[in-house]
């Protein structure tokens, strides 16, 4: 049984059996950002969760062989509605509702947007630099891919629709939203306004009714709006990040200077590894004149100035987004397709098991699909 002296403890140990971990730092600042997220009532019910979706009953029978004691639904429902709410859990559309954990990233983390504090942004820094920037890119196949701006490609190139976002947005069937952007607005916080949006935080675009609009975190727009913010996203210099699904879960617009992704992917000497992108930029320095307006524009530092009428581009560091090409008025700077092109997961859950594969093996990969298809936790 587990008892409330190591609770945060077991629920670290819980969380970190999932596709992206949540593994034990050497001070212990991964317990202090779970108290900040569950209260004793909550983090028990949160131990009784699984990875994916499962019914009151399933999550009841959990925290009875967890805890060795009943819990009715009346007491239970309200705690994890209430988690859901917060944004520290997921939760199902349909009623009745089932729940699930979430993870820190992609999870409680964006799903905390308007209710960001200092001491959440000062913990979260902490927890990146100590331990969770290593589990969140240790997975060889990212959360999010990288895909270009439409302006970049050139006429020849066969762009498939999980990487022509424009197309994306035109064909989906899903409702569209937007909210605020969760690293904007928690640097903001932190004193630290984006220099490439500055106020203008409103772009983080997702797909589907629920979590941001069952929790009033987020407004439907048009497709028509939509596109006009991708279009202010190739204006600006923000880089287009999708969820790295056939059915793209979000469109994340980002910059070098307040995303955690970005700002945490250049710190490594060739971040460009590390992304899921099917395309790569080149520089012709004959024609190139030095004007460095691509060096402001890249936001993962990938080209310097080499002297007053050249720049180098390094490959390591380039995750082929195509903003350095979109105002290249000389055209010096081109976007090319990589020769071996990786297609994204069917699905998200797809995209998590595979994940997970990675993490654990082939045969438990396989068990949890079986598992995944007959709604069993994982």
């Amino acid at each position: 049984m587990i008892n409330d002296k190591n609770l945060y403890r077991e629920l670290q140990l819980h969380l970190d059996k999932l596709p992206i971990g949540y593994p034990a730092t050497e001070s212990g600042v991964e317990l202090e950002l779970l108290k900040y997220f569950f209260n004793i009532d909550e983090a028990k019910a949160a131990l009784s969760l699984g990875l994916t979706i499962s019914p009151l009953w399933r999550i009841k029978r959990r925290y009875k062989k967890k805890f060795g004691t009943d819990i009715s639904s009346d007491e239970l429902r309200p705690v994890l509605d209430r988690l859901y709410m917060k944004g520290s859990i997921r939760r199902s559309g349909k009623t009745p509702h089932g729940y699930a954990n979430a993870f820190l990233a992609i999870g409680m983390f964006e799903f905390h947007v308007d209710d960001l504090t200092p001491e959440l942004m000062e913990l979260l820094h902490r927890y990146y630099d100590e331990g969770f920037q290593d589990e969140f890119f240790r997975a060889l196949l990212p959360q999010l891919r990288t895909s270009p701006h439409m302006k970049a490609i050139v006429p020849e190139h066969r762009i498939d629709t999980y990487d022509n976002m424009r197309e994306y947005v035109k064909k989906t069937k899903e409702v569209i939203g937007v909210a605020n952007c969760v690293c904007k607005q928690g640097e903001a916080i932190l004193g630290n306004k984006c220099k490439v949006s500055g106020d203008d935080i409103e772009i983080c675009i997702f797909f589907g009714e629920g979590n941001y609009l069952d929790r009033n975190r987020g407004r439907v727009i048009t497709k028509d709006e939509c596109l006009i913010l991708l279009d202010k996203a190739e204006e600006k210099g923000l880089v287009l990040q999708p969820g790295n699904s056939l059915q793209a879960f979000c469109i994340c617009l980002c910059c070098g200077c307040c995303c955690g992704v970005l700002t945490s992917a250049k710190k490594f000497e060739k971040p460009a590894e590390l992304f899921a992108t099917n395309y790569y930029a080149v520089i012709d320095n004959d024609k190139c004149t030095g004007c460095g307006l691509c060096i402001k524009r890249c936001q993962m530092d990938a080209i310097t100035r080499i002297d007053k009428s050249n720049v180098k581009l390094n490959p390591d560091r380039c995750i082929g987004c195509g903003l350095c090409v979109t105002k290249c008025n000389k055209e010096a700077a081109t976007l090319k397709k990589k020769s071996k092109i990786t297609k994204p997961p069917v699905n998200i859950e797809l995209l998590y098991l595979t994940i997970l594969k990675r993490r654990a093996g082939k045969k438990k990969m396989i068990v949890n699909l079986l598992k995944l298809m007959f709604g069993m936790p994982l």
